[in-house]
């Protein structure tokens, strides 16, 4: 991340709808980098180690892997990855599930809850910059786009994952 380009390049396609995704994927691409960089910077965690923390938390119980890679969209074995750092880390711990000894429960530690504790304020700042100059309404209209993006996502991704491999 230490060369990384502030220029905004325009997206120049004759198509809106094609050039409104360019936009969208090139949007998303820069929240993450951004959010990512300035997020370490501030409290020394992906953002990736943070929205499994903050998934933990809001669900309240242990979770499996499985359960974590579902809620955070993330493929499973990346999750098992992910798991193991923060392990080590101390911010997660899992113990074999009582009535299936095949399974994980992964639930925070008390340095897990601190980290997001501490963290959660520097998030916030993040999204208060995006969001900076979109208000409620707006904000409103965007989500109900992003639900329908997300879903159409998800559409294209059953319909690829139904298609046979060559």
């Amino acid at each position: 991340m230490a060369n990384m380009s502030h220029r905004l390049i325009d997206v120049n396609h004759a198509d809106v709808v094609r050039r409104t995704f360019i936009l969208f994927v090139q949007t998303a691409r820069a929240v993450l980098k951004y959010t990512d960089t300035d997020l370490y910077r501030k409290a020394c965690l992906s953002t990736v180690k943070l929205i499994v923390l903050r998934t933990l938390a809001s669900n309240n119980r242990a979770m499996t892997p499985s359960e974590i890679a579902e809620w955070t969209q993330t493929e499973r074995h990346n999750i098992t990855t992910l798991i193991n750092r923060m392990r080590r880390d101390g911010l997660v711990k899992a113990e074999r599930n009582n009535s299936d000894k095949r399974l994980l429960d992964i639930t925070l530690t008390d340095k897990g809850w601190e980290t997001l504790n501490r963290c959660m304020p520097k998030a916030k700042e993040i999204v208060d910059q995006v969001m900076l100059s979109i208000d409620e309404g707006d904000a409103a209209l965007l989500e109900k786009y992003l639900r329908t993006l997300r879903q159409n996502a998800y559409d294209g991704l059953g319909n690829v994952a139904k298609r046979p491999q060559p």
